[in-house]
């Protein structure tokens, strides 16, 4: 009897320590993979890592903004668009021109002469081979996108730039909807799919890294022509 109790006995305590092993094998996983998904975006954006995707910045668009003042907004997209010039990053102009599209900004051809500009026919940039053909010859997984609006092209291109594996940073204060319960609707979406909110001040500042570096007077004068920083913002065209 004394036997069969101390096999038991034993055999309890063998199963105890797989369950205690699965376990800290299950956390340990579990950990890991946590520490992976939230230290990914504490790698900072470089202008040797990120892209830029400018969605539907188009004229036709424009009654429909009701989320940012105009010119506020106008501001912010010409901010973005030089932002990709200083620091040449990769760039694709996303947007069929024409019909209640209108035409694109022309600040978009002035400051981004060399960017290829997609047409598509879903509202999401995925769906197209020579958007995901530029993606893939960029080279660059950090995607910094913005546009019109950021509930409809802008969400849906996000989350299938997510689903396959893209780091995605919006940048909020270059987009826009038609109503603010939508947007902030869009916004948390987009963060619980694992985007990343950004203004265009912080990215350029996070690229930059150091006012001492080539861009850095570039990025000054940015700051000084479009930024609330300096004082008042004058009119501008977009």
């Amino acid at each position: 009897m004394k036997n069969i109790y101390c096999t038991i006995l034993f055999a309890c305590s063998l199963f105890m320590l797989s369950c205690n092993s699965e376990t800290n094998h299950s956390k340990t996983k579990i950990d890991s993979d946590n520490s992976s998904k939230e230290s990914k975006y504490l790698f900072k954006l470089s202008k040797t890592n990120a892209a830029l995707i400018m969605v539907d910045y188009l004229t036709g668009f424009d009654p429909g903004l009701k989320t940012i003042e105009k010119n506020l907004y106008n501001h912010n997209v010409t901010a973005l668009a030089k932002m990709g010039s200083i620091f040449k990053l990769p760039t694709v102009i996303l947007g069929d021109e024409g019909d209640f599209r209108g035409q694109f900004y022309p600040l978009l051809k002035k400051h981004l002469p060399t960017a290829p500009i997609l047409a598509r026919h879903a509202p999401s940039a995925w769906t197209e081979k020579s958007f995901r053909d530029f993606l893939e010859k960029s080279g660059r997984k950090k995607i910094i996108i913005a546009g019109i609006s950021i509930d409809n092209c802008t969400l849906q291109t996000s989350l299938d730039l997510l689903r396959n594996g893209y780091e995605v940073y919006v940048v909020v204060d270059a987009s826009g909807t038609d109503e603010n319960l939508v947007e902030q609707a869009a916004m948390m979406r987009l963060t619980q799919a694992g985007a990343v909110m950004v203004s265009w001040v912080s990215i350029a500042s996070e690229i930059m890294e150091d006012w001492q570096a080539p861009e850095g007077p570039a990025v000054g004068k940015l700051y000084q022509d479009h930024s609330n920083w300096n004082g008042t913002l004058g009119p501008i065209e977009r």
